[in-house]
């Protein structure tokens, strides 16, 4: 035809379209996400010239998107009356690639092992030509919004090169008529259209017309003034997004225009999937740029330890041709991620104040994951540590009390915050180093989660008071008993030999009321348990030497010094001093040689007839 132009694809392109038609995928339907996405983004630009611009092209006309199917033809129509496009942004535009996105999406698609499917959910830098992956052929034509605009014809399918020439559009905007392939007929079928923009464009902000019928779809609720939603919206939100029946937990919708312009709805669901296998990948909230969705469960939006989330955030400052890669790094992204993260957690904080109940419920499903925020994000730590609950001594069993109250009730005199850890509240509480803490009626805190130790010793301070372990050796809590006694300190000084390397010191205890004798951690050591775990993880670990402190003022240490006192050499004493020992050992699960110890068992129950 006269006044055609046949011209050559940009290496790149070819390269890409290669990868695109000859390849299978899982989720070819994303094509008509960025078609519809191109049309919102033509629309969009339509909008802004007509702010500033008197002469434009067909001004009075509607801003809309229409999908028409012709089953005779095997064609899908996708057309906007958008901002159109002239000759030399058709080949700017289709025939090179100008997104840097594209080119990185199309080096590691070439490296990709063979057989391997791409997944081009998020990769908006493929844009127009992942419509390759469904067309035999793809028509456009467009027409500029430039006052005396000519229509232009462009045709490809797909291979090294592209047709150009002048054409009759009678109407600004944009036509793309996409001849199917045989295995993609599915796309003309409504159903199958609307459950794509169901899920991927549901949001835009033009309507759109599926074969002259209005695709009914409602404003995005996060868009929305808090004033004219109620609990029922929200809540209705939350079914179509999670497509669970049940009521979330809290919400929370954010909105700000400066420094940079966003919109967020975050749920906390009553349901907690972070463990199953099946759900793992399904954390994050959705990432939308200007109401289209581009990062379906986005783990850059919110920090992962708030992974737990549901919900969307949407901005028009993140650039609608992001990739996936760069989401991480993007300015804005990190910023609005900054803001979303402590405002959440403030609003967490004002529910634990007012309905101490309801955030009771939160903690016990999404509480080690606020713990694992104290662990990573630093910026936040001393809101987080507001948010944390533990049993207690002085609380009982199944109550939780956070640092904040603990504070409140310190004791005269008092300057730190103790902490101990255990299985569980009932193996804590008979604990022999806790008789002190019970006399004196000092609180404290029990770590029954094996992450407990971890924060509070990354915490290490709460509102400057320092946390301190109350298995530690340096405690200073009770008084010194018998400082002076000479045969009491030659009793300590014979287990001391006895013991030899098995333990790192014997002493007079002030921590115990009744209890004969207890093991204590050295200074600055962590707890029995948590060297456990590290024993766990790895075998080599060598578990810090225990000390070993006795109470003189308990029946068996008197009956014991008073036969040290008759029989320095008694066999009897030394099983029995022995015995002692390896009953705390047993206690704390640091026996090495169980038979040893219950040989040495029925030799004193021998003995003691």
């Amino acid at each position: 035809m006269k006044g055609r132009e046949v011209l050559k694809f940009q290496s790149e392109v070819k390269r890409l379209l290669d990868i695109l038609v000859y390849s299978l995928y899982k989720n070819r339907e994303i094509f008509l996400r960025e078609l519809i996405s191109n049309a919102v983004d033509a629309l969009n630009k339509i909008q802004f010239e007509m702010l500033t611009d008197k002469y434009i092209e067909d001004r009075d006309i509607e801003l809309r998107i229409d999908i028409k199917t012709d089953k005779d033809k095997n064609m899908l129509i996708v057309e906007d009356t958008g901002i159109g496009m002239t000759r030399k942004e058709l080949i700017d535009n289709l025939g090179t690639i100008a997104h840097s996105g594209t080119i990185d999406f199309l080096k590691r698609a070439e490296k990709r092992k063979k057989g391997e499917e791409l997944d081009l959910i998020g990769k908006f830098g493929v844009g127009f030509y992942s419509v390759f992956m469904v067309a035999k052929e793809v028509r456009i034509l467009t027409k500029s919004f430039r006052k005396g605009s000519s229509g232009y014809l462009w045709v490809s399918q797909g291979g090294e090169e592209y047709t150009i020439e002048k054409s009759k559009k009678e109407k600004r905007g944009t036509r793309i008529e996409i001849l199917l392939k045989d295995d993609a007929k599915e796309f003309l079928e409504e159903l199958r259209i609307e459950n794509i923009i169901n899920k991927h464009s549901k949001f835009v902000p033009f309507p759109i017309y599926i074969n002259g019928k209005p695709f009914e779809k409602k404003p995005p609720i996060w868009s929305q003034p808090k004033s004219s939603l109620k609990e029922k919206d929200y809540h209705e939100f939350y079914k179509y997004l999670t497509n669970f029946e049940e009521k979330p937990l809290a919400y929370l919708h954010l909105s700000a225009d400066a420094p940079f312009q966003f919109h967020a709805l975050l749920y906390v669901p009553d349901t907690s999937l972070e463990f199953i296998e099946l759900f793992k990948k399904e954390s994050g909230v959705d990432l939308y740029s200007r109401k289209v969705l581009i990062q379906k469960h986005s783990k850059d939006i919110v920090p992962e330890y708030l992974s737990f989330l549901k919900g969307v955030v949407d901005s028009e400052d993140i650039p609608l041709n992001i990739s996936r890669e760069s989401i991480q790094d993007d300015a804005v992204v990190v910023k609005i991620r900054k803001h979303i993260t402590k405002k959440f957690l403030e609003h967490i904080k004002k529910i634990k104040k007012k309905d101490f109940e309801l955030y009771l419920k939160i903690w016990k499903k999404f509480g080690r994951k606020f713990k694992e925020g104290i662990i990573s994000d630093f910026d936040n730590r001393e809101l987080l540590s507001e948010l944390l609950l533990f049993e207690s001594l002085n609380g009982g069993e199944g109550k939780f009390i956070d640092l904040e109250e603990y504070k409140k009730n310190f004791k005269e005199g008092q300057t730190e915050i103790y902490y101990i850890s255990g299985e569980s509240y009932s193996a804590i509480e008979k604990n022999p180093s806790l008789e002190i803490f019970k006399e004196k009626g000092i609180d404290v805190l029990f770590c029954t989660d094996p992450v407990d130790e971890f924060v509070l010793e990354h915490l290490k301070v709460f509102k400057s008071y320092p946390f301190k372990m109350a298995e530690s050796s340096d405690i200073k809590v009770g008084e010194d008993k018998k400082k002076d006694d000479k045969e009491l300190n030659d009793f300590v000084k014979y287990l001391k030999e006895l013991y030899g390397d098995r333990v790192g010191d014997v002493r007079i205890s002030t921590r115990l009321v009744k209890s004969a004798c207890t093991l204590v951690n050295p200074e600055n050591s962590p707890s029995i348990q948590m060297e456990k775990i590290m024993k766990m993880m790895n075998k080599d670990f060598e578990i810090t030497k225990k000390i070993f402190e006795i109470n003189p003022e308990n029946p068996l240490i008197k009956k014991m010094q008073e036969l040290y006192k008759k029989d320095k050499d008694s066999e009897k004493l030394k099983n029995l001093a022995i015995h002692l020992l390896e009953s705390q050992m047993l206690r704390e699960g640091l026996i090495k040689d169980l038979n040893e110890y219950i040989e040495r068992s029925e030799k004193i129950m021998i003995e003691s007839f």
